[in-house]
């Protein structure tokens, strides 16, 4: 065959029956091999539970629920967690599973391959596993749609008491950081309570309220001071006035009822007078003075009394000198006290003006102060009435209110394999055998290089063709021909048998 010659379905066919016995001999070969393993391959029956996803049974505008995720989520969490080694190595032993030895590890893995999950719709999914045994089958579906349903329930509620736990950790925390800034906020209030803005009005009246008070304090400070110097006036004119006089041969009626200082200063003058023309030893003289002693006398007891009495200053000489006196130290004890209390009043005005003036500038540290403060509050608010819900959802969770998985098709037992399918695989061995034969038939003879026909000859050589010789069949042919034959006779069984050794050592990891 020249390989080099286009590609003719004729030749091709030709040589297809040039090998028709390495043809037959391969699919005989695979066909027995498909036939064999649809044989030996165990029955797997398939038992199937179908769980439904039932929403929960309080309304969600009531309680709403702490888990959010989606439904394919969730399913695939818990089948993680299903699917652990731990929880399938339980199942393992509880039904003895794969009894057949073995690793654990390799047991869990072909426990894995057997668990069929399918997610039919957004609230229903099916469970399916398949076993050599039906009844096996059927309880091992049921039990894992039992820790579905466990698992799906702890889950939730874990969830729940979870949100529940870190809501109220969180409240803690801000409640602690609320009473830090509560005291900082009330110490700020109380350093400066008296320049809040709450205090401006109250400020401003007791201002105006200082103000109105010294405008008549002033008032009357200016009255009194005009009385004053009237007063001082009188007393100058007062003190211009001689005191009293008394001739000789005046009634004493009249100088007994002088005060004792004028009576001393009458005696005195007489005395005077008298020692002029008479001596000491005079009666008159001795009279004046022993009367003058005695006057002196109740001048001083007078002052005694007046000391006892608290009084501080001595007798005035007349009578309305006293007067005037007394009323313009009256005076001046009002003015100094007047004086006083402008002062008071000034001080008070001052003090209470910086504390309107300090008020917006108190305004505006207060808001940074409260700032805080306030954002913290309503945080603490909310996650409060989120601490509310969320127990409410817990206590849902623990009463098994809340979104549940319910089992609407438990798992049956099965009554036919589901696998292997026999007629598809002697089929399929067939197909496959009858397709290698094929395939090795071309190339072998896509190698071979030999002329079959004039035809090969002519597009190997570029001579023209004489004449041709038919095959002739001789003994010595017969006899390779059988000898070939045979070789692929024997040929086919060794390969057969290969292959049902190697089918019977490694089938089982691939079917």
């Amino acid at each position: 065959m020249n390989p080099t010659g286009d590609l003719d379905f004729a030749k091709i066919f030709h040589g297809f029956y040039r090998h028709k016995g390495l043809v037959f001999a391969v699919s005989i070969v695979v066909f027995l091999l498909a036939a064999y393993v649809a044989a030996t391959m165990p029955n797997v029956y398939r038992s199937s539970t179908l769980i439904l996803i039932t929403p929960q049974r309080v309304p969600a505008n009531f309680v709403a629920p702490t888990v959010t995720s989606g439904i394919s989520e969730r399913i695939n969490a818990i089948t993680q967690e299903i699917l652990s080694r731990t929880r399938l190595e339980s199942i393992i032993k509880e039904f003895g599973l794969f009894s057949g030895g073995g690793a654990m590890e390799d047991r869990v893995g072909s426990f894995r391959k057997n668990i069929r999950l399918d997610i039919r719709r957004n609230d229903a999914f099916q469970i399916s596993f398949d076993s050599a045994n039906p009844e096996t089958a059927m309880k091992v579906a049921n039990r894992l749609a039992s820790l579905f349903i466990e698992q799906n329930l702890q889950v939730r509620e874990q969830q729940a008491i979870g949100t529940t736990n870190f809501i109220n950790s969180e409240a803690e925390r801000l409640r602690k950081e609320l009473e830090e800034q509560e005291s900082l906020v009330t110490h700020y209030k109380i350093n400066n309570r008296f320049e809040l803005p709450d205090q401006l009005d109250a400020n401003l009246r007791i201002v105006e309220q200082l103000r109105d008070e010294l405008k008549g304090n002033l008032a009357t400070a200016a009255s009194m001071q005009e009385r004053l110097g009237s007063l001082q006036k009188q007393l100058i004119e007062a003190n211009a006035t001689p005191p009293p006089t008394v001739r000789p041969g005046e009634s004493d009626i009249r100088i007994s009822n002088l005060p004792a200082n004028q009576k001393i200063q009458i005696r005195q003058k007489e005395l005077e007078s008298l020692l002029i023309r008479y001596s000491e030893k005079h009666p008159d003289v001795r009279r004046l003075r022993a009367e003058i002693a005695v006057i002196q006398k109740e001048l001083e007891e007078e002052r005694e009394k007046a000391k006892k009495s608290g009084a501080a200053k001595a007798p005035a000489e007349n009578p309305l000198k006293q007067i005037i006196e007394e009323q313009i130290d009256s005076l001046k004890s009002s003015l100094n006290a007047i004086q006083a209390s402008n002062a008071e009043v000034r001080n008070s005005i001052a003090v209470h003006q910086k504390r309107v003036e300090n008020t917006p500038l108190r305004s505006i540290e207060l808001t940074k102060v409260t700032r805080t403060y306030d954002i913290t509050l309503r945080k603490y608010q909310d996650l409060l009435a989120k601490g509310l819900e969320s127990q409410l959802s817990e206590n849902l969770e623990k009463k098994q209110k809340g979104e549940q998985f319910q089992v609407i098709d438990p798992a049956n037992l099965p009554l036919s394999p589901v696998k292997p399918n026999r007629p598809f695989i002697l089929l399929g061995g067939l197909i496959a055998g009858i397709i290698g034969g094929l395939a090795l038939a071309f190339l072998w003879d896509l190698v071979d290089r030999s002329f079959k026909n004039s035809d090969d000859l002519a597009g190997f050589v570029d001579l023209p063709i004489l004449a041709t010789i038919p095959t002739i069949v001789t003994r010595g042919a017969v006899l390779e021909r059988r000898r070939a034959q045979g070789l692929l006779g024997i040929s086919t069984l060794g390969v057969l048998l290969v292959g049902l050794i190697l089918v019977r050592l490694f089938g089982a990891r691939f079917f």
